[in-house]
């Protein structure tokens, strides 16, 4: 996946096109070619090529199982997720019933399993959405822990979360974005370790408020709450022994 940001599109299109040509050269030295009907762009103004063929413009596609579009707001997506655990919340419905249904430890391994996973895979790049959009999500987990415990449709959501132990989509969110950032501060050899902890567009998304920041901007607070501290991480070493030595 190839991405460049910039106010020019100009700017854009040449940087893509001098990144595509060199990928094209290096894949003829290892006898590898990328299959052009595969390759897609999703601005609208650039015109690319890759063997001499133009790549045609799409509103969006799915990469590595997330839907990116045009705009980056994830709505395709988010819709895409809420169709897909719904399908799977109905096993639940299936097999949850107050009188003959599974035990209630046995729903929740499926609602985790089936459901839950569905809603974490990825959610560190579609939590950039905005807030409006993420709540689409918010019914699935309320819904399934109502089918798990067994409790009534007038039920605070609260409570459910509570009882079974599960935290909020928000939460999980904002977890599982930390997981992340704290497993990449232990790697500085990884792309993304730069852009998450020397955001150079930091100063600029704090003058707009309404724009919704990158991660370790969206990270910043909560990494300085739990006291977290770069230069007391131990790097990631990868041994140049066999693990089965």
């Amino acid at each position: 996946m190839l991405c460049y940001r910039s106010k020019h599109i100009h700017i854009i299109e040449s940087h893509l096109q001098l990144c595509l040509n060199k990928l094209q050269d290096w894949a003829d030295t290892i006898g590898f070619k990328f299959s052009s009907s595969k390759t897609l762009c999703v601005h609208p103004r650039p015109v690319l090529t890759i063997y001499n063929t133009e790549i045609p413009v799409v509103e969006q596609a799915k990469f590595l199982g997330v839907i990116f579009d045009q705009k980056l707001s994830f709505l395709p997506h988010l819709r895409y997720l809420r169709e897909k655990s719904m399908k799977a919340l109905n096993l639940l419905h299936v097999v949850a019933h107050t009188s003959w249904g599974a035990y209630q430890q046995t729903l929740l391994h499926l609602y985790q399993s089936l459901v839950r996973s569905k809603l974490d895979y990825g959610c560190v790049v579609y939590g950039s959405a905005r807030e409006s959009y993420l709540n689409m999500l918010e019914p699935i987990p309320n819904q399934a822990l109502r089918l798990c415990l067994g409790a009534s449709r007038t039920s605070p959501a609260t409570s459910l979360h509570v009882v079974a132990n599960e935290l909020p989509l928000v939460m999980r969110r904002r977890k599982l974005s930390l997981q992340y950032v704290l497993k990449l501060s232990t790697n500085t050899a990884n792309p993304a370790h730069s852009r998450v902890f020397f955001s150079k567009y930091e100063k600029q998304f704090a003058k707009k408020p309404q724009q919704i920041p990158p991660l370790g901007t969206r990270v910043k607070d909560n990494l300085q709450y739990i006291g977290f501290r770069r230069n007391v991480i131990l790097p990631l070493v990868v041994s140049t022994k066999a693990p089965w030595l």
